[in-house]
């Protein structure tokens, strides 16, 4: 059993020093049982949280993880979809000493952020990439469809290939014109383009359109033999691709940016996102923590938007850190993480991201909330596949059949034996063979079969904390790899301590 030790009151530990660890992944960071330890490199491998409501997920072993990566001294990502969430990374701070390294992000807070100029100046061989932006803004669209209950329905092949024409588009032009980029900017482009062939030649649009301006700076620039490549792809899309295409599908197209656009290019997330950057991804590796306060169920999509361009930001900067000099470990942390899931990004971000040591961990209430955002003819597939990235699993008191019949499929079948037994007292109705003195006879037997080592029920009546448990969160831990000293399974039974403020 592990009992988390730290509560209100106590001694506030310092966060272990890179110089006392050096982070090694044998570095236990706590307790599963007297003989086995939660290591880094266990944390590296993602842990996938899961219980109903009320299970004590985020209180138990949620606490526990967050606090002893804190006073391991990692850097991180935190997304928050509950108002409560910025609150609790405060006080998990304060326990651990690590408030100095806590970065609040929200409107009302001072951090700037700019993901489009962060990605378009960073260094390394695939620093300034057009394709990298354009699947931001795919991201980003894919969510907003998600938000609107159309789960990625209207992303038809030809639609979305032709909104990431449009984008890849404008993005090389304003690089090409300005060498800068924002969201206003390439709204501006895009409501400027040309409606017809007629237009292309009219003075009128040339004096009062923005994507002409562009145009014209880009092909006064000097340019790379690449970047003349580039242009002359760009001035054919703008000059003769665009205005070709019938007016029901440039509508089309043009209305899925824009209206995406809009919502970017104003308000709360235009003052966060398309100012001068005083923040950016880059700060986790330095130990710094950052808490989206931006609560999905205050901020709605504004929260959704902001959580996935942090999101996919840090996920492209963090892998390409060098960890021989920059050998920190971080976390994406994300209670409610089915929000904030991105197609096909977050599978890929998950598989490799071991070798730039992050640890993802992601809270959920059941594995069918999973499914349900990765849904789409490859939806299962992808979910399991995802799903199979999360070294350890800490499975909670649940009610959802399938995240139960999930664990337990987990854990495995092994060879069981039942015994049945017979007795026989000769008559048809069972009796009147002994009241007659006829012959009797009985018989037994051990049957073996091949049956779930833990029934799914098992996982419904684990305890879940609270005064009525005496603050004792039960859990499955399951682990790949190395069977747990305390059981010789890769499974076991941990009672996790709620602090339940005495």
């Amino acid at each position: 059993m592990f009992k988390y030790l730290l509560s209100r009151g106590r001694k506030k530990p310092k966060a272990v020093a890179s110089a006392a660890t050096g982070w090694s992944l044998q570095h236990s960071l706590f307790k599963l049982s007297n003989q086995d330890g939660f290591t880094v490199g266990n944390a590296v491998e993602n842990v996938l949280i899961v219980g109903s409501i009320g299970s004590g997920k985020t209180s138990g072993s949620g606490r526990a993880l967050a606090l002893s990566y804190l006073s391991a001294g990692f850097g991180g990502l935190v997304l928050a979809a509950k108002p409560g969430e910025p609150e609790l990374w405060r006080e998990y701070c304060a326990i651990t000493n690590r408030l100095d390294d806590l970065i609040e992000f929200g409107p009302q807070h001072p951090w700037r952020f700019d993901p489009l100029a962060f990605e378009l100046s960073r260094g390394g061989a695939g620093g300034g990439h057009t394709e990298n932006l354009v699947q931001l803004f795919m991201a980003l669209l894919d969510l907003g469809e998600k938000d609107a209950g159309q789960g990625g329905q209207s992303g038809e092949q030809y639609w979305r290939k032709a909104v990431q024409q449009l984008l890849r588009n404008l993005v090389d032009l304003l690089v090409l014109a300005t060498g800068t980029i924002s969201i206003p900017d390439l709204y501006r482009v895009a409501v400027s383009m040309p409606s017809s062939l007629e237009q292309v030649t009219s003075p009128e649009w040339k004096a009062r359109s923005y994507c002409f301006v562009c145009l014209a700076a880009a092909d006064k620039r000097s340019k790379s033999v690449s970047q003349q490549r580039d242009f002359a792809l760009v001035a054919d899309y703008m000059l003769l691709e665009w205005p070709n295409l019938s007016d029901k599908t440039r509508s089309v197209v043009l209305s899925t940016f824009t209206s995406m656009g809009d919502v970017l290019n104003r308000g709360i997330l235009r003052d966060l996102f398309t100012t001068e950057t005083n923040i950016d991804p880059t700060a986790t590796e330095r130990g710094k923590i950052i808490v989206l306060a931006m609560p999905l169920k205050e901020f709605g999509q504004l929260g959704l938007f902001a959580a996935a361009m942090w999101k996919f930001s840090f996920q492209k900067s963090i892998e390409r850190r060098d960890v021989t000099k920059s050998p920190r470990p971080v976390m994406l942390w994300a209670d409610e993480g089915q929000f904030f899931l991105l197609k096909g990004q977050d599978f890929l971000f998950t598989s490799t991201s071991r070798s730039a040591r992050v640890s993802n961990v992601l809270l959920t209430q059941s594995i069918s909330g999973v499914m349900a955002v990765l849904a789409g003819p490859a939806g299962k597939a992808e979910s399991d596949a995802y799903l199979s990235n999360f070294g350890t699993k800490i499975l909670h008191a649940n009610n959802d059949p399938a995240s139960n019949e999930y664990s337990a499929t987990l854990v495995g079948k092994c060879r069981q034996f039942t015994i049945s037994a017979n007795n026989n007292y000769g008559g048809s109705d069972g009796w009147s063979g002994f009241s007659s003195g006829q012959q009797t006879g009985s018989s037994a037997g051990v049957n073996e079969i091949i049956d779930f080592e833990l029934q799914p029920r098992e996982f419904s009546r684990l305890r879940t904390g609270g005064e009525a448990n005496g603050g004792k969160v039960d859990a499955y831990v399951f682990k790949n790899g190395a069977a747990f000293k305390a059981t010789g399974r890769n499974w076991m039974k941990v009672t996790f301590s709620q602090n339940l403020g005495v």
